[in-house]
């Protein structure tokens, strides 16, 4: 392996993580009491402190030893504290640099904020507590992008033996022509091997980031295959959906313990940058390119308003429009994205709130069909109930007919009374806490309209249970409109009625 270069043995000190004591701060001011103030202030919290009187002080204590942050002053005599950066960004670009100024300083410090690549500026008198924030989270950017560095090398490494491994066994394939099929076989399976190998790194940052990864890879794969996609494609999905997170190894884990929106700006922006970081790990292996980019992308939205690029429409992969829809349905399941847990359900109808907005409308559609193909409960029978009359009250069976046919002989009856001891909700619950409505409910509530039906499609492949209220649009003051949607059934324009997404 190379030899690091001198930024990178800078970044990963032999010490390992930084803390308040292996960190050395440089404190440059030309006034002796405000030095002897922050020395005083930075040795009772634990730091390693030393003073320069001047800028050229500072630059020759930088040449002498290594420094993680300096903190000067901005007006100075014969170098201010803006040169001293810009001279420090030549020759240390690593250091970071706090600069502290004077409430009519503000205008000239935002101004020489890029010339010198300040990391922060605050103003006097400082806050203690303030300060001391601020250094600390100067510590956690070092450490965060040594372990960038690290993962990187990692990456580096594993993808030079991966490409050992292909040369390997291309010279097999030329000499050993015969064996053509378990060569390529071999060259599949190790680059399965690799992916899994990046896979487990997930499980060792965290457990959780790999579980949810796999469940993001299999329903990402299953939508795919619903759109016909070609193979290869739906390989490159399933892959993709397992190591869209790679990029969160190398987050804190204060942000990765914190919902994204409990988290303060600074944290955001770090949140933000995980896609690209992950895209970046995996762009050196060859094949990958799809895969990289459906990873860098699964954060845009298809209205424009995502990151990190804005990308609209079809300008965004179609593997990540496929895996930010996956991914919002496992975060509502698992609590991630609002403050309590989503059921199957009020996930599936907030992704349905925003197709169009936030997902792409064509892979929502597919979604839905998937989702509930894999959910839906077996049905013994498929009928039409035609409930003219109200079941609770009537002694009589109702009719029924059969949906695949157009004949009208009954093909099941059901009498109100076995209405009134069913508690079956449409859907998989059985259990009390999970039931949403009773089928007697509904059967009550549909008979009230003469122009209502009930079409029980579940024993068909993507099948729901439908109700036809009779009228062609959605009438938001209708009694039984009001009442499915309170139920949380959906409405379908194309079809003029309203259906029940199991869960």
């Amino acid at each position: 392996m190379d030899t690091p270069s001198s930024e990178e043995s800078f970044l990963m000190p032999n010490s390992g993580t930084l803390t308040n004591s292996s960190t050395k701060i440089l404190c440059v001011d030309d006034e002796p009491n405000i030095l002897s103030a922050l020395k005083r202030m930075f040795s009772l919290a634990g730091f390693s402190l030393t003073c320069a009187d001047s800028g050229q002080e500072a630059i020759e204590l930088l040449e002498q030893e290594k420094f993680h942050m300096v903190i000067s002053d901005m007006r100075m005599p014969n170098m201010s504290g803006v040169q001293l950066f810009e001279q420090i960004k030549l020759t240390h670009p690593e250091v970071i640099k706090i600069l502290l100024t004077g409430y009519s300083d503000l205008e000239s410090a935002i101004a020489a904020v890029n010339r010198g690549e300040v990391y922060r500026y605050l103003t006097k008198p400082w806050n203690e507590t303030e300060i001391i924030a601020t250094v600390h989270s100067g510590i956690e950017y070092l450490n965060l992008k040594a372990e960038k560095e690290r993962l990187l090398d990692i990456t580096q490494a594993q993808n030079s033996q991966l490409n050992e491994l292909i040369a390997t066994l291309e010279e097999k394939v030329q000499d050993r022509t015969q064996n053509l099929t378990l060569a390529n076989q071999k060259l599949k399976d190790s680059y399965f091997s690799s992916i899994k190998s990046f896979s487990n790194l997930l499980d060792l940052r965290r457990m959780k980031l790999l579980d949810h990864s796999k469940l993001v890879a299999d329903l990402s794969m299953k939508i795919a295959i619903s759109m016909n996609l070609d193979t290869e494609i739906c390989q490159e999905l399933f892959i993709s959906g397992l190591l869209h997170d790679i990029g969160k190894i190398g987050l804190s884990d204060r942000v990765l313990g914190t919902k994204v929106f409990e988290l303060p700006q600074s944290d955001l922006d770090l949140y933000k940058a995980h896609s690209t970081m992950g895209s970046s790990c995996l762009r050196g292996l060859d094949g990958m390119k799809n895969i990289t980019e459906n990873i860098k992308y699964h954060h845009e939205r298809f209205d424009g308003n995502g990151f990190p690029e804005g990308l609209k429409g079809e300008n965004i992969p179609l593997g990540a429009r496929v895996l930010g829809v996956v991914e919002t349905y496992f975060e509502l399941l698992e609590g991630d994205l609002t403050q309590s847990n989503k059921s199957s359900v009020e996930a599936q109808t907030i992704i349905l709130r925003y197709k169009n907005s936030a997902f792409d409308p064509t892979v929502v559609d597919h979604f839905l069909k998937v989702l509930n193909v894999q959910q839906r409960p077996g049905v013994q029978t498929d009928f039409q109930i035609n409930v003219k009359q109200n079941p609770s009250t009537s002694q009589q069976p109702i009719s029924t007919q059969q949906s695949s046919s157009t004949a009208t002989s009954p093909s099941r009856a059901m009498s109100s009374k076995e209405l009134q001891s069913s508690n079956m909700r449409p859907g998989k619950g059985q259990e009390p806490f999970k039931k949403i409505f009773t089928l007697q409910s509904l059967y009550a509530m549909v008979g009230k309209f003469d122009q209502a039906r009930i079409l029980d499609k579940r024993d068909e492949e993507g099948g729901f249970l439908w109700v036809n209220t009779g009228v062609k649009k959605f009438n938001q003051n209708s009694e039984l409109d009001k009442w499915l949607k309170n139920n949380r059934f959906l409405y379908s324009e194309s079809q003029s009625a309203w259906y029940f997404p199991f869960d």
